[in-house]
């Protein structure tokens, strides 16, 4: 006899996840429990349902069974989810037929010393799941063309890294760096730990080989203003800022410089020094010619024009405007970097008051021979004078909840950094002093480097720093309680150097808004799986590289970058994207158009429209619904509806858990039991 179009037949498969879920209920039991429950078909339990036997399992039995839905009690639905909807697709069930019990991170983990609440937690979110599973329908997809061109934004050592490998993959690139060269924070590092290696010697190729690959397009002094999802695609707004000189033009002579009568704030020195009005930030720059900066320069209050009269090549302009360019992409690689703390956040240790404390960025400036003092440690302001006491104290407003609760990442590492080169530059004519409460050297040779800078007679005391002041000689003090030795010490420094908190590069907020993406703590842009994928974000064709994730060192800014551009040819190379269609949708007969919708939606996915009727409603962009739901929620009468998140879908298995706890307490007074 043919089954009724409306019959229910749902297939369960519990999972073991080895002791994870095994190891604190019966497994087999909660399958058989399920045998005889109302629209079940087929349950069963094993080791791994990720498992190709589990996998087997479940594709033999859509066919057999013929199921109309599929229940999985095991992990979370964030590692495997993907995997079982391709299992039921390739078996010619719609994908979205698939509910999960999250029977390990809801359950299990949480009751792991309570087998028995365990157990019975486990059978409400299964239950939850089945009547779920019932109301799923089915929902397809659409395709969308992707062009072969990936847009990086931010070009420090990450982003030049992805845009390398893109371009070796013969996708173009187009890189967007805001300041005038590319090459990020490396750029003014003098040597990098733990091997000290001259920091631009290792750069400075991967810089030429940027500006002169065919494939890769440099956008530099440039920001991104706007980006729209187009499809597949982005259309993407560029400003670029006038450097008022012809890149093209410019042969670098450098006599524009030499005669500029103006100085400014040497930003590429972190504000120590100065520099002419029209300069090159430093002598490997790309692109390798000079910039105008108009905050400095005379000419547009005072009419002068000597840097223009001196350039033998008239690459010297003034009327040069802001460009707007529209760039059409692919796949995009947030690679924005980072920026040390404001140092003025920090008044306990004299910042932004004491002239004689700088952040450790700062005294990265004074050992680079290309800094304000040509590698010599002279104190600031005059740089006449060299230090013969120097402390360095780390965690300067990192890993502390009045500032910033998470740890740089690189600060222990980058002040043995500073000791070892000042050791060798002046051994003991400079007594150096490393306050700290604790010690990270997790990376490749990292410890050696730690016990090689310990060796060399600098001393280390772990204690937190108070009361400091500045002496009447410029000098600073301060008392710290030794944890090591149990003693009260008050120091005195010529020079004292914080070794900062970081904080993402100013502007990220802004462009994680534009681009989808979610922020985490401190900021920082968010991936969509820690472990497994670091690099992706929850906006599709996003991917981010560096220490705009998280605070990161130059190896894993590197190892980001690979991975992001990996991830980006991946998504481009396929020459189009699949978009699953369980977007919101609006059922235009309920809509009033009060626009709630329009006003809460994250990605700007919903525009309010006026008909041929003249009724303004809601509409949606499926390709710019990312399924949130928070239009859902705020919909005063329902017009509006996540599919495969529907109402409806959500209170049948809300309903189906209550409905499982009731029988219990039922069954438990029926037989003179208590239930719990």
């Amino acid at each position: 006899m043919p089954k009724k179009k409306d019959e229910h037949r749902i297939g369960v498969f519990i999972c073991s996840c080895g002791t994870n879920i095994g190891g604190v209920i019966d497994v087999r039991k909660l399958a058989r429990d399920f045998k005889d429950y109302p629209g079940v078909t087929f349950t069963t339990s094993n080791m791994f349902t990720c498992s190709k036997d589990g996998q087997d399992k479940i594709a033999e039995m859509i066919k057999e069974k013929d199921l109309t839905g599929v229940v999985i009690g095991a992990c979370t639905p964030k590692l495997h989810e993907q995997l079982f909807r391709e299992i039921l697709e390739e078996n010619d069930l719609n994908p979205f037929r698939l509910a999960q019990a999250n029977l390990r991170e809801h359950d299990t983990w949480v009751h792991g010393d309570d087998p028995e609440v365990a157990y019975k937690v486990a059978y409400d979110l299964v239950v939850g799941a089945i009547e779920r599973a019932k109301t799923l329908e089915d929902i397809g997809f659409e395709e969308y063309p992707v062009d072969k061109s990936v847009l990086v934004i931010g070009a420090g050592i990450a982003g030049i890294q992805s845009a390398l490998d893109l371009a070796d993959k013969g996708i173009k690139v187009c890189l967007v760096e805001k300041y005038t060269s590319i090459g990020g924070y490396m750029a003014r590092l003098e040597k990098t730990f733990p091997t000290l290696d001259c920091s631009m010697c290792i750069l400075s190729p991967k810089l030429s080989a940027v500006e002169r690959h065919k494939n890769i397009e440099i956008l530099s002094y440039s920001e991104v203003i706007e980006v729209e999802r187009d499809y597949g695609n982005f259309n993407v707004r560029v400003k670029k800022k006038p450097r008022y000189v012809s890149i093209e033009d410019c042969i670098n002579c450098g006599a524009c410089e030499r005669n500029c009568p103006v100085t400014g704030r040497a930003e590429w020195n972190l504000g120590l020094g100065d520099r002419k009005a029209i300069y090159k930030p430093f002598p490997q720059a790309v692109p390798g010619v000079f910039f105008l900066d108009k905050d400095s320069c005379t000419h547009w209050t005072d009419g002068c024009t000597i840097c223009a009269e001196k350039c033998p090549r008239d690459a010297i302009s003034y009327d040069v405007e802001i460009e707007e360019i529209e760039i059409k992409v692919g796949a995009i690689i947030a690679a924005t970097g980072f920026v040390e703390m404001d140092i003025e956040e920090l008044s306990e240790y004299g910042g932004g008051k004491f002239t004689n404390v700088l952040t450790a960025g700062q005294y990265g400036r004074l050992l680079s021979l290309v800094g304000p003092t040509e590698g010599k440690i002279l104190l600031p302001p005059s740089f006449e004078q060299s230090p013969k006491r120097i402390a360095y104290i780390n965690c300067a407003g990192s890993r502390d909840e009045n500032h910033r609760p998470w740890c740089c990442n690189f600060g222990c590492m980058y002040t043995l950094r500073h000791a070892e080169m000042t050791h060798r530059l002046y051994g003991d004519d400079i007594d150096q002093w490393i306050i700290y409460h604790e010690l990270r050297a997790g990376g490749k040779e990292y410890e050696q480097f730690y016990r090689r800078v310990r060796e060399s007679g600098v001393r280390f005391v772990r204690g937190f720093p108070s009361e400091m002041i500045e002496e009447k000689d410029g000098s600073i003090s301060f008392s710290v309680f030794d944890q090591g030795t149990g003693s009260l010490l008050r120091l005195n420094f010529d020079m004292v150097v914080l070794t900062m908190a970081i904080d993402p590069s100013p502007g990220t907020a802004h462009l994680a808004h534009m681009l989808g993406v979610d922020r985490s703590e401190g900021g920082f842009m968010k991936e969509l799986h820690p472990k497994l994928e670091p690099v992706n974000t929850k906006s599709r064709g996003v991917f981010i590289a560096g220490a705009c994730q998280s605070p990161k060192d130059i190896p894993a800014s590197v190892a980001d970058g690979k991975a992001a551009a990996s991830a980006a040819a991946s998504h481009v190379l396929k020459g189009k994207v699949r978009v699953q269609m369980d977007k919101a949708v609006v059922d235009e007969t309920l809509c009033i158009g009060c626009g709630l919708c329009e006003k809460v939606c994250p990605f700007d996915a919903i525009s309010m429209t006026v008909r041929d009727d003249e009724r303004q409603l809601a509409e949606v962009s499926s390709i710019l619904c990312t399924g949130c739901g928070k239009c859902q929620v705020v919909c005063p009468i329902g017009a509006i509806k996540r599919k495969h998140f529907t109402t409806e879908q959500i209170e049948a298995e809300v309903l189906g858990l209550i409905s499982a706890h009731r029988k219990r307490e039922q069954s438990a007074k029926t037989s003179g039991g208590v239930s719990s």
